[in-house]
């Protein structure tokens, strides 16, 4: 259950101003509260969908080493650089979510894109995760799946095979140069179909 409009003081020009200014570094400026907004209550369930995907990569991954080849391990090491370094590090992580450095949209959108490759969410399903958690992360207590305070074993599943839904959730307010955004729309309503194009044509060229 998301805070009353007439709890939520924050508006999407405010978020701007605050990204603008580089704030979230020292705070989460999405995250609306209201008066019963809390970080600790919550329950976590676990999510088939996420959990057949993770497992799915999981289970590729660990196949892998058997069919291996030179070229492929090859591609392995670039395609993990550039969608990793250059995608989810520099693209989702320091220009969308913090906007820590300016550049070209088209530049911002590639990167982007290419973190989006690495199979984690879409552009706003980023945002969601890892806003929540940092808002969480900064009150005196959070759940312990905000947190990581369990076991490696228990977080482990926790984090790749469910979800977490706080009784009073604070409420997320995009900023609209890229709620609005048409292709930021577009890879995070398909971003578990991304990887697909790529795969056929490595695999085309493989086979040709």
């Amino acid at each position: 259950m998301f805070p009353t409009t007439a709890a939520v003081r924050l508006t999407p020009e405010a978020v701007e101003a605050a990204l603008s200014a580089s704030a979230s570094m020292q705070r989460s400026p999405r995250m609306a509260e209201g008066a019963t907004t809390d970080a600790v209550a919550g329950q976590v369930a676990w999510a088939p969908a996420k959990s057949l995907w993770v497992g799915g990569m999981s289970a590729a991954a660990l196949a892998a080493p058997f069919a291996a080849t030179p070229g492929a391990l090859a591609l392995f090491v670039v395609t993990t650089a550039v969608t990793v370094c250059l995608g989810h590090s520099l693209g989702m992580h320091r220009r969308l979510i913090h906007r820590s450095y300016d550049c070209p949209l088209w530049i911002e959108r590639l990167f982007v894109y290419l973190g989006t490759l690495v199979g984690m969410a879409g552009p706003f399903g980023m945002i969601r995760q890892h806003d929540l958690r940092d808002w969480a992360q900064r009150k005196p207590e959070c759940h312990p799946y905000l947190a990581h305070r369990s076991s490696l074993v228990r977080d482990g599943w926790w984090q790749l095979h469910c979800e977490l839904a706080l009784t009073h959730p604070p409420l997320l307010i995009v900023e609209p140069r890229v709620a609005r955004d048409p292709f930021y729309r577009f890879i995070d309503r398909h971003w578990q179909l991304q990887q697909l194009p790529w795969a056929l044509v490595f695999v085309a060229r493989r086979s040709g």
